[in-house]
């Protein structure tokens, strides 16, 4: 019994993170949308910032929830 319950754990555990990381996935493409397409189509806050912080920050959320994704795949 102690085993199933284990197992139901380790399930819901990576499920969790499955939905984490497609949560990383899609803040990555709003930071890549609202900050750096923003930045080249409005310029109101100093464009090097926000242009630099919205690639930093789109690209690492991008690569973390892929890389959570692709670990807690089903197999």
């Amino acid at each position: 019994m102690n085993d199933v319950k284990r197992q139901v754990k380790w399930r819901r555990l990576r499920l969790f993170f499955h939905n984490f990381a497609k949560l990383l996935i899609d803040a990555a493409k709003l930071c890549f949308g609202s900050l750096v397409l923003g930045t080249v189509i409005k310029g109101d806050f100093p464009q090097s910032t926000l242009l630099l912080s919205g690639i930093i920050a789109s690209g690492s959320g991008a690569i973390i929830g892929v890389i959570i994704l692709t670990l807690c795949e089903e197999k």
